[in-house]
């Protein structure tokens, strides 16, 4: 009899090897990253603190903008997986459901993503970008991390719709895509307009009130 351990294939000593070059590399990116701007970090650099040649470097990876996607990708699925991770203990909870519960729920998303923004802003609106480049090895990756947030977004819209606490007339999906692109726009411009990146929170939630509050059945925000 076979059992599920015994079923899974062991890697050779060759792709041992490569898997640990790669995460050597990633965690080389991810240091430099955390020092310094993408655009002065050399991929001799990255080379040398992963401990390679530099050769061997361009082996695993096709070109400096893939180490941005690497390490700032990595560190974008981590935030996401606590998000959600986080708003699950929230639904499960259930306390004062009501539409102001809501569409918080929503807020919390993009706070968190704002704080994370902040740890490294020039970065961030690299990253950013490449979700709109066609050519860019990260562009998938990207579009697919805000994916996860528009149907998170989603989610929370329908359930408040079923329950009765958010307006039924309008569609979940464009609600939550006009979330996301608010929260795109405002790290896009931070930059061009010259705002202070620490301003990108209250800039995100001003415009978060004006898409989710009026489709609140509810007066008046619930007291504290």
């Amino acid at each position: 009899m076979i059992t599920a351990k015994e079923s899974v294939p062991r890697l050779g000593l060759r792709e041992q090897a490569k898997l640990e070059v790669m995460r050597r590399i990633r965690a080389a990116a991810v240091d430099l990253l955390a020092t310094k701007p993408y655009d002065s970090i050399t991929t001799t650099e990255v080379a040398l603190r992963a401990g390679i040649a530099h050769a061997t470097l361009f082996r695993h990876v096709s070109s400096k903008d893939e180490l941005l996607t690497l390490a700032y990708g990595d560190q974008m699925d981590a935030v996401l997986d606590e998000l959600e991770r986080e708003d699950d203990l929230i639904e499960a909870a259930g306390a004062k459901e009501d539409g102001w519960w809501y569409c918080n729920r929503i807020r919390n998303l993009y706070r968190a993503r704002a704080q994370f923004y902040l740890r490294d802003p020039s970065n961030a609106a690299l990253y950013l970008r490449q979700g709109f480049d066609m050519a860019s090895p990260g562009r998938e990756r990207a579009v697919q991390q805000g994916d996860r947030l528009i149907a998170r977004a989603r989610r929370i819209l329908s359930d408040g719709q079923a329950s009765g606490h958010i307006h039924a007339g309008v569609d979940a999906l464009t609600v939550a895509q006009n979330c996301q692109g608010i929260f795109i726009h405002e790290v896009d411009r931070t930059p061009v307009r010259g705002f202070d990146p620490a301003t990108i929170w209250d800039r995100v939630n001003a415009r978060l009130g004006a898409q989710l509050d009026p489709l609140i059945l509810a007066p008046h925000p619930p007291t504290p």
